[in-house]
């Protein structure tokens, strides 16, 4: 029996924490591997469908304290305050190299001995004082095996560090959720390249369809869904314009978005301004997405970057074809596997795909649907000793 400990900031709704609930679900079906969590912070709604048989470690006050706001570090109590304040002015005007070090003193060492310790997303950028994952599996963890997890284009997302660099010289393993992934994180790192191997993100394809037929939306124009943060890079806003140059051109459709973030109410106004209000939808945040995916006609990702993201899988599942802008891996994830359309990641160019299969009906192999026995191997390759 493997004993694995796994280290995450928190279980928000996000796209790693959604990949790890997956991965935690795939992993309690398996005997030989007895699986801890610890979460720097105990807090988010996928925490309640971890299942049972994954033992999840009590908080260290001083993670917790990585993770929250300064104002909310005076609830937990003085020390902690005063100790998050200093570590993020010496972070903003330094780096957080040394408030990492003293950090992860304070935390001490995590739960027992493990066979394998996995940090499960990736390090920010030097100035932030939050996401030390990969330092406390280094610092705080006595193990046989150290591994971190990549869910980034390594190049773009803003961590490429000469210190995260560092960090990742000290795992055994780099888990890419993609090959792609693994590429451009080795075209950067080149002297690493040996450590990366490929773990694709798992999916349950029966709680998705389970949910999907839950009050399902049903729609009576053609309709493009999306599930993203409303955040500048998934893209949200440059399509506004572009949906209203389609009904100029005499196109009738839907377009709703799932999802909520920093940009919902400057979403809003461009809606308003360009009195698309009886075509673009904002959904919100929604437990269960599903159900506004299974009757679209296109699920539509315009984002300006992106590793690998679940909801190509997702849509997969639902047999509704994706619609997506290149980034790291869409054309390994969905141009080759037949069950999607991608474009260069130009507004000219998102507009040509959505008049094309506004105009005309397109065929996609979407009969088939992702296969968890070859993430199984790949994490079963990651964690040989």
């Amino acid at each position: 029996m493997k004993r694995i400990l796994i280290v995450i900031n928190n279980m928000d709704v996000g796209g790693i924490q959604k990949a790890l609930l997956e991965l935690l679900k795939e992993l309690s079906k398996y005997p030989d591997y007895n699986v801890s969590l610890f979460c720097c912070k105990k807090t988010g709604a996928f925490l309640e469908r971890i299942p049972k048989n994954i033992r999840i470690l009590e908080e260290n006050p001083y993670a917790v304290a990585t993770e929250h706001v300064l104002s909310d570090c005076k609830k937990q109590g003085k020390k902690y305050y005063i100790f998050r304040m200093l570590s993020s002015l010496w972070s903003k005007y330094f780096t957080k190299a040394l408030p990492a070090i003293l950090l992860c003193k304070l935390i001490g060492n995590v739960g027992e001995q493990y066979d394998i310790a996995i940090s499960y997303s990736q390090p920010i950028e030097d100035h932030a004082f939050c996401n030390f994952t990969n330092e406390i599996v280094l610092n705080c963890t006595k193990t046989d095996k150290k591994i971190t997890f990549l869910h980034c284009d390594f190049g773009s997302y803003g961590g490429n560090t000469k210190r995260n660099r560092k960090l990742y010289k000290r795992f055994d393993n780099i888990a890419s959720v993609s090959d792609s992934v693994g590429k451009r994180f080795a075209q950067i790192v080149p002297e690493l390249s040996e450590k990366v191997k490929t773990v694709y993100n798992f999916c349950d394809c029966d709680e998705i369809e389970q949910l999907a037929n839950r009050e399902p939306l049903v729609y009576t124009k053609k309709t493009f869904v999306t599930v993203a943060r409303l955040s500048k890079e998934k893209g949200i806003l440059r399509c506004i314009p572009i949906f209203d140059r389609l009904k100029k051109d005499g196109y009738d459709f839907e377009w709703h978005v799932v999802g909520g973030g920093a940009l919902k109410s400057v979403i809003e106004r461009e809606i308003n301004n360009y009195f698309l209000e009886n075509n673009i939808f904002l959904e919100g945040e929604q437990i269960n997405p599903y159900r506004y995916i299974k009757n679209a006609d296109y699920f539509l990702l315009p984002s300006f970057h992106e590793a690998a993201p679940m909801v190509y899988d997702e849509a997969f599942t639902l047999g509704v074809p994706m619609l997506t802008t290149n980034t790291l891996s869409a054309k390994e994830l969905v141009e080759n596997r037949g069950i999607g359309l991608v474009c260069e990641n130009s507004d000219e160019a998102i507009y040509e795909m959505l008049h094309k299969v506004l105009s005309d009906n397109q065929e996609f192999n979407l009969t088939d649907k992702p296969n968890n026995n070859i993430c199984m191997e790949q994490f079963n390759s990651l964690c040989e000793l």
